[in-house]
Order: C-alpha cells, then sequence, then structure tokens
C-alpha cells in the first residue's frame, strides 16, 4: 500500500511539472536551463514524497495540533474468516502484478539494448579523427556518441560532415548526455503507465539535441549546409535508444530552434517559477503525512469525556511518557490487545479511535471512542487503554498536569 501511495504522488508530480514546462519553458532557446530544469523535474518528482517537512507540517497541524497528542497507528491482524475471498479481494494484487510485470519486461528491454550496444562497441576500431580518437564501424548509417565513445564510419562522409558529426557527437560526450537518456528511460519503465513520463523523456532528448546543434553551428558550420546534411541522414534507424544519434529527434523542431531568434535574457526570471510549484508538492506531500496520523472529526453523538473544572492540556512543556517511550508503549498495546474473534467472523474490519487522558499522577483517565467501527472492537479497545500502567506525567511550567492523547487502532484481517 505504501508503494502504490509513493506511486501516485510521484506521478502527480510528473503530471503537474510536464504541464508547467509545456506552459512557460518549451520554447525558450535556454537549452542548459532546460536540461537542469528537465533533470530537476525527474528528481524532485521521485524524492519530495520521501521527505518530512517540519515546517510544512507546522503550518499544515497548526490547527489539529490544538487537539491532542496523537500517537502512531496501531495495527492488530485478525485471523482468516471463513468467508469466500471476491475477485474484489484480490484486485489490487493483480493491478501490482500486472504494473511489475510491465516494468520488469521494460528494464530488461533497456538491458538488451544496452547488451546490444556494448556488443557494437566492442566491434568497432579506434581511429584518430581530426586529432580526436573515434571509434570506427564500416556500414554503420546512423553516428552516434554513447558515454565516451563516438562510433561512426568515416568512409561515408565528406570532412566537413565529418567535422560537423564530431561537433554534435563530441558536445554529447563533453556534457555527459548519456547519463540524461539512461536516466530517462528507467524512469520510464518505473512510471510506464504515465504517458508524461514518456512526454518529459521525449523533451530531454530534443534538448540535447538542440545543445549539441548550438555548439556545431556555433564551431563556425554553414547552418544551411548542416540542416542539409541531417535530412540526408534522417530516414536511417537509430542503433537504439541510449545513444545519443545523430539525427535522431524531429528534424523540423530542430530546425526551427537552430534558426530561432535567441530568447531574452529576462526570460531567465521564469524559471524561478518552479519554487512555488515544489512548495505545492512540499504541502501537499506533508498534507497527505499528517492526514494520515492526526485526529479525523468527532463522529455524530460522540463526546469526549470531560473533567469538571479540570484544564486538560493538549501540548505541554514536557509531555508525559510511558516507561519504556512511545516504542516500549506501541509494543505494550500489541502484546495485550486482540482481534475480537466474533469480529472476525463477521469479516468486520477498520479503524478504532480512542482518546484519554493521562493525569497529573500518570494514571489513564476519561478514556473514550471518537472513531467507532463496531462495539466489540470499540470495548476492546477500551479495555487496553485502560489497563495501561501509569505514565511518567506531563509537566507545563514546571508542574504535573493532566494531558490529552489520541491512537489510531486498525483492525485488519490477514
Amino acid at each position: 500500500m505504501e508503494f502504490i501511495v509513493y506511486l501516485l504522488k510521484v506521478n502527480i508530480a510528473i503530471i503537474l511539472f510536464y504541464g508547467f514546462y509545456r506552459l512557460f519553458f518549451q520554447q525558450d532557446t535556454f537549452f542548459q536551463w532546460k536540461r537542469a530544469a528537465l533533470l530537476s523535474i525527474l528528481f524532485i518528482s521521485f524524492l519530495y514524497p520521501f521527505g518530512n517537512y517540519p515546517v510544512a507540517q507546522q503550518l499544515i497541524t497548526h490547527r489539529s495540533d490544538l487537539l491532542s497528542y496523537t500517537l502512531p497507528e496501531l495495527i492488530i491482524g485478525g485471523g482468516q474468516t471463513d468467508n469466500p475471498a471476491s475477485i474484489g479481494q484480490y484486485f489490487p494484487q493483480l493491478l501490482f502484478l500486472i504494473y511489475a510485470l510491465a516494468a520488469f519486461i521494460l528494464f530488461l528491454r533497456i538491458l538488451i539494448q544496452l547488451g546490444i550496444l556494448f556488443y557494437k562497441i566492442r566491434r568497432t576500431t579506434p581511429v584518430n579523427l581530426f586529432g580526436q580518437t573515434v571509434y570506427e564501424s564500416p556500414g554503420l548509417k546512423t553516428p552516434f556518441s554513447f558515454f565516451n565513445w563516438i562510433v561512426l564510419d568515416p568512409q561515408q562522409y565528406s570532412d566537413n560532415e565529418l567535422k560537423e558529426i564530431l561537433w554534435h557527437e563530441e558536445t554529447h560526450v563533453r556534457q555527459g548526455h548519456s547519463v540524461d537518456t539512461v536516466f530517462s528511460e528507467i524512469l520510464c519503465a518505473f512510471c510506464w503507465f504515465n504517458p508524461f513520463i514518456w512526454l518529459i523523456k521525449r523533451e530531454i532528448r530534443m534538448n540535447l539535441e538542440f545543445l549539441a546543434d548550438r555548439s556545431v553551428l556555433s564551431a563556425g558550420c554553414e547552418a544551411e549546409h548542416y540542416q542539409f546534411h541531417l535530412l540526408r541522414l534522417s530516414y536511417h534507424k537509430a542503433i537504439a535508444n541510449f545513444s545519443n544519434n545523430f539525427n535522431v529527434s524531429p528534424l523540423k523542431k530542430r530546425i526551427f530552434m537552430m534558426n530561432k531568434k535567441q530568447t531574452s535574457n529576462a526570460n531567465l526570471l521564469k524559471y524561478a517559477l518552479l519554487l512555488p510549484v515544489v512548495a505545492v508538492l512540499v504541502f501537499f506531500n506533508s498534507s497527505l503525512n499528517v492526514r494520515g496520523q492526526e485526529t479525523p472529526p468527532l463522529e455524530k453523538n460522540v463526546e469526549p469525556a470531560v473533567v469538571p473544572e479540570k484544564k486538560i492540556y493538549s501540548h505541554v512543556d514536557t509531555p508525559p511518557s510511558f516507561p519504556g517511550g512511545e516504542a516500549g508503549l506501541m509494543e505494550w498495546l500489541a502484546n495485550n490487545i486482540r482481534y475480537p474473534e466474533e469480529m472476525a467472523k463477521k469479516g468486520t474490519e477498520g479503524r478504532v479511535i480512542v482518546h484519554f487522558v493521562v493525569d497529573e499522577t500518570g494514571a489513564i483517565t476519561d478514556a473514550g471512542i471518537v472513531r467507532s467501527i463496531d462495539p466489540l472492537a470499540d470495548a476492546e479497545a477500551l479495555r487496553v487503554v485502560n489497563a495501561m500502567p501509569n505514565w511518567i506525567p506531563g509537566k507545563q511550567d514546571g508542574k504535573k498536569v493532566p494531558v490529552h492523547y489520541t491512537i489510531p487502532i486498525l483492525f485488519k484481517l490477514n
């Protein structure tokens, strides 16, 4: 379940970022900035769900923090029921199996393509071309580079064409473009079901070609000659998805970008707009984390116990502590609570929310149900909470005071 939630968060971020990229950055000629933005989009999308952001959580939980201390959820497993299993019970597992099978096939495809590339490279011969080492592959129709290897058949091109190819592919090698292509391929296999990750991969590959094309033109190559050279090779197929091929990318878009007027430097400020998008994702992730921990609204007709003429604190300078700490508390509860047998037979499961007070002596008082699923579960949860040994009482301004606590207990059948 945690993996599914993580996957959903990642793909929501990818969709949001791609729409933002298309809206603000796609037509820019800041190719290095676009490269950094596209890679950042992928890194942030895959990493932000792992983060715990205290500042964001404090802002989100400002109101709910006034209610009580909330303990981690306790999960109580029940025995297998005699009810026949339905297809719906296995639907999430079936979906995950389909996802994992497709991802495995795509990862296998990546390994096969890498194997083909290295096989091709091993069959080449190193030669010196204009003072640079390249790898000759007789009969190769499409020049390509992969990490530090530039592979081509020099016999098929004139000197001017060879210089254009070398300028182009040497840019891919020098700037480490193969890292971008391999990284994006791996992430596409991970999120294969999301069309937007494939669109981002396409933008990454195209932008790398823009960078290499600019390098060729900056070296003094005549733009018209270079563009006709690209057109002449456009019908040849790429050797593999990972390689940076001289002519593989929508040529119409590449030629358009070569002839496009340089975007004004004032537009660089647009890239700062990514920060608010990141902030939205951070708050989105934090809010989901907090909602999984905070006390839900009270159900109708369920009121917490109130001690007359006594102030019960929601937060104090020194919180109460269970002997053995939080880990000791969760272990004690897990060892003493039981899944009601009759409830398991009925196939009932769900989350019970219990509130209680640790008073100034450390005793447990005023336990009550905030959320109910079944009278049997409610009774068992209250029994165990009331049976807890005394805590070390909390203190406010140096004085022992009663403190309000909430604990969610999930009754879940095996």
